[in-house]
């Protein structure tokens, strides 16, 4: 077995063409950002707890989930042009070996600036690791392959999300309570002996280094709107992934383990969605922008409006569900109108945008909750923007205006059937 597996992994260093285990092995290192963020979602309220007689700590607390983002946001754009220039692998081995490191350091540090700047250093790694990965998925795979891929990064990425939910849950039960989960960085290590074996520099990046150093820092004209369209829905997408804890317990959830299971089945919505992406995505981008802001309009909607813990998490499910949708589209919609030497700077855009959208979700909420009379006040009046997005797409729809391509045919932008 282990003798099929090298004699695999050479035959496809030797001709360039990678196959499941590359793929997976990508997919795998782009669960660190969103697993790791998660993993502490349900200890919030008891990290604030924990850290009440220090000043601002209902906000700080909240940073520490959310600072990552910021700069994965600020720096995946760094990321994008370096691994243009300078190559993938040894940059994707050094980003790993800094995340495991800066993830733990938490569980001993006791000052939330301290552990705030832990969170900085991550951020920064997941940058490098989700930049590095997107753009050698776009390099191994073509067509549909790399289509199939981007999307199984979203929709793997949101069931390991969903385990580590229930798992920063139950962790945050044991003795040393919110700071458990923290210790589970430490698990990224074991990536790195298997990016050094399986994993390769790509030949055409080392043959076009030079002239991508050459070209545009950005490429705009090709996918700057989709870019702004991604941190819009980067925004919502995260308002329940960031809010569910806090939405639980203010309906009387006060359990970690019940919370981190409630959020789990809420954001379970992620994978249905993109799993409905794949089958659907030979349709327009505007009919399935209708489609999927609709859904997350409903999911809003029901959320703020129930009093009823169970319905409470059904709405989340159907939020998560449509915010699994549209994702994925928008990712392969990013990376199919690149050419080789601007996919890095192209997965560092839209990595760029999505966690910007994670960093400003938190703080859009409680801008909008301080006028709408709390947080589920904010989840209504987001319903209502999630619609009129909706209904925006399908006055497009009806007009055969704006995006009418689909992503899913052939892995380029193609007019459907």
């Amino acid at each position: 077995m282990m003798t099929t597996v090298a004699e695999n992994n050479k035959e496809s260093k030797v001709s360039g063409k990678a196959g499941r285990l590359q793929g997976w092995l990508l997919i795998a290192t782009c669960w660190l950002a969103s697993a790791g963020a998660v993993l502490i979602a349900p200890v919030l309220p008891f990290m604030q707890k924990a850290f009440a007689d220090q000043p601002h700590a209902d906000i700080l607390t909240l940073i520490v989930l959310v600072i990552p983002g910021l700069m994965i946001a600020l720096f995946s754009p760094v990321m994008g042009v370096l691994v243009d220039v300078v190559g993938r692998k040894r940059l994707y081995l050094i980003s790993i070996a800094v995340y495991t490191v800066a993830g733990i350091l938490p569980f001993f540090l006791h000052s939330l600036a301290a552990i705030i700047a832990t969170r900085v250093v991550v951020g920064i790694a997941e940058a490098a690791i989700t930049t590095i990965s997107t753009a050698l998925t776009a390099d191994y795979f073509t067509g549909e392959e790399r289509e199939k891929w981007l999307t199984i990064q979203i929709g793997s990425a949101s069931i390991v999300a969903v385990a580590m939910f229930a798992a920063g849950g139950v962790l945050g039960g044991f003795a040393a309570g919110w700071r458990t989960p923290f210790l589970v960085y430490g698990g990224a290590v074991l990536f790195l002996p298997l990016i050094a074996i399986f994993l390769w520099e790509p030949d055409e990046s080392k043959q076009t280094r030079h002239e991508a150093a050459a070209r545009p820092p950005f490429p705009w004209r090709e996918i700057g709107h989709v870019c702004a369209m991604s941190l819009f829905t980067s925004v919502m997408y995260f308002v329940i992934t960031i809010q569910i804890s806090f939405l639980l317990t203010e309906r009387g959830v006060t359990t970690p383990a019940v919370i981190g299971i409630g959020s789990a089945i809420a954001n379970a919505g992620v994978p249905f969605g993109a799993f409905v992406f794949h089958r659907l995505s030979g349709w327009a981008i505007n009919r399935l922008l209708v489609m999927s802001f609709a859904i997350i309009a409903a999911g809003f909607y029901i959320v703020s409006s129930v009093p009823d813990v169970n319905f409470l998490i059904a709405g989340a499910f159907v939020a998560c569900f449509g915010g699994g949708m549209v994702m994925p589209l928008l990712l392969n919609w990013t990376m199919v109108r690149l050419p080789f030497a601007q996919r890095g700077r192209g997965a560092g855009g839209y990595m760029a945008a999505f966690f910007l959208g994670n960093f400003l979700s938190p703080l859009v909420v409680t801008a909008i909750a301080a006028k709408a009379g709390g947080l589920f006040g904010a989840v209504g009046v987001l319903a209502v923007v999630c619609l009129a997005v909706s209904l925006i797409s399908l006055v497009l729809v009806v007009l055969k205006r704006g995006p009418t391509e689909a992503v899913g045919e052939h892995g380029s932008i193609a007019l459907p059937h």
